[in-house]
């Protein structure tokens, strides 16, 4: 344990390093993925609002940030980019198909598709990370990192059907869409 002490100690910036890796790691190979150079940016721009929750949660229960609020950063920046990978990848495949169909309509229907393995993918690690965050022991490393991840999945969710969309330069006008 000497030289994990000394790797999060020491080099206090080494950490956050890691964190522009898998943020570069995410960009090429969603690049990739959508063949293009704009859209992984749609989901990259959803992580730091996923990091409010994360925040929000160590302010609100006035918790210490260490090694298990680093791994919950890490944790949900994989899970958040999921989530918007499939409704972003969805939302391409049906304006593909329905090239004539409304940004809005294709994204609430790509929403409607893919909210279910999003909903359980959120929902199992919450119910995953319970057992740590109850009882009279709560352990330095896992008690913040199942209260930050708790957090911030339910920030993302949020942020998933109300933020991609705008990220997405969806524009909500109702009105021309039951015309």
């Amino acid at each position: 344990t000497e030289s994990y002490r000394y790797w999060w100690e020491e080099g206090k910036s080494n950490q956050y390093w890691l964190l522009f890796l898998i943020i570069a790691i995410i960009f090429l190979t969603t690049s990739i993925l959508f063949n293009s150079i704009k859209k992984p940016f749609i989901i990259i721009f959803i992580i730091p609002i996923s990091f409010i929750g994360v925040f929000l949660t160590f302010y609100l229960f006035d918790l210490n940030f260490d090694q298990g609020g680093f791994a919950a950063f890490i944790l949900l920046t994989g899970l958040s980019i999921n989530a918007n990978i499939y409704i972003l990848d969805e939302y391409i495949n049906i304006t593909k198909k329905h090239p004539r169909i409304s940004p809005v309509r294709a994204y609430l229907r790509a929403w409607n598709i893919k909210i279910r393995p999003i909903f359980l993918t959120i929902l199992s690690t919450i119910i995953g990370f319970i057992p740590f965050m109850i009882g009279d022991l709560k352990e330095a490393f896992w008690f913040p990192l199942a209260a930050g991840t708790t957090g911030g999945l339910i920030v993302s969710f949020a942020a998933i059907f109300l933020c991609l969309p705008l990220f997405m330069n969806i524009r909500l006008q109702w009105w021309k869409d039951n015309k």
